[in-house]
């Protein structure tokens, strides 16, 4: 009969083990990123679609992208005195009553922000509140720079390029900030104005940090019009090595950053440039950007 084993030969088999650890730990962690990438990339795909069911429902026309309290408010009152309107793609976190609940600090419930979501245009095209959140993206459960607590745990990890503006009644100066980082004469209304949606993304992975709101605030904003190889709102983080993109034909690719700089930027704008020339993700992103039109500095 064997003996119990000794304490040497415990010891070796501990180390053995934590040595198969340290070795397949690089493995693991590499294919959790690829399923939440496949998931994310499931997202973006059901969006797009949504999105683009939406528009050929609606001759073409497609919803607001540009979510604030003055577009929702807006749509809101419209509807209230059965005026005609065009509604959000998504709406900002709502109370029970419809009210607002989007303000920067507000502790908006989780319930609260799936009924923005499923009050928007698109939802009843996709009728899954999950394809709003990106797995990857940890703001859901960690919050953000800003602080922590429930107005700084947004759950839709997605937004769209403030160009895709949509038909909305309210002046459009008053839905930009500042510089305005689309001219006016550059908002679409209707996916037929976009040329080759095949090539063009709609829906983009936001890393909003919640500075001004409690949700991805209005679209996200790439100014190329403004200043060349200068980023303007981050691109969502959530996969490590690339991001996922939904298009306007309704399909989603993955893309794989090219540039440290890009990451450094996204993960941290207050400490790194956002002006980074020669970027070869910029580039990618600027070719796939919705408007063709692209204006330098100086001509508003």
């Amino acid at each position: 009969m064997r003996k119990a084993f000794t304490l040497i030969e415990l010891l070796i088999v501990v180390a053995i083990i934590a040595i198969l650890i340290t070795i397949l730990a690089p493995a693991l962690q590499s294919a959790k990123q690829q399923a939440t990438g496949a998931v994310c990339l499931s997202n973006q795909m059901a969006m797009s679609k949504a999105y683009l069911m939406y528009c050929d429902q609606n001759k073409g026309y497609m919803p607001i992208g540009y979510v604030t309290v003055i577009t929702y408010n807006e749509y809101r009152n419209r509807r209230a005195n059965n005026l005609s309107y065009a509604p959000l793609w998504v709406n900002p976190p709502i109370d029970a009553g419809g009210a607002y609940m989007g303000a920067k600090g507000t502790a908006a419930e989780l319930e609260d922000r799936y009924r923005g979501l499923r009050t928007g245009a698109i939802y009843e095209y996709a009728n899954n509140v999950k394809i709003f959140h990106c797995p990857g993206d940890r703001r859901l459960y960690e919050g953000t720079v800003e602080g922590d607590g429930l107005a700084f745990h947004p759950f839709r990890s997605y937004n769209i390029p403030d160009c895709m503006f949509g038909s909305t009644t309210a002046p459009i100066d008053n839905m930009y900030d500042g510089g305005k980082s689309v001219r006016p004469s550059d908002v679409y209304k209707k996916t037929s104005e976009i040329k080759y949606p095949e090539n063009k993304y709609v829906i983009v992975e936001d890393a909003y940090d919640l500075r001004g709101a409690n949700f991805n605030y209005d679209g996200w904003s790439f100014c190329p019009e403004i200043n060349r190889y200068t980023w303007w709102d981050p691109v969502g983080v959530f996969h490590v090595d690339g991001c996922t993109l939904g298009y306007v034909d309704g399909h989603a690719q993955r893309y794989k950053w090219q540039d440290p700089r890009s990451v450094e930027y996204f993960e941290d704008r207050l400490n790194h440039s956002a002006y980074q020339p020669g970027n070869p993700d910029y580039d990618f992103f600027l070719s796939h950007y919705p408007i063709d039109r692209v204006y330098p500095a100086g001509t508003w």
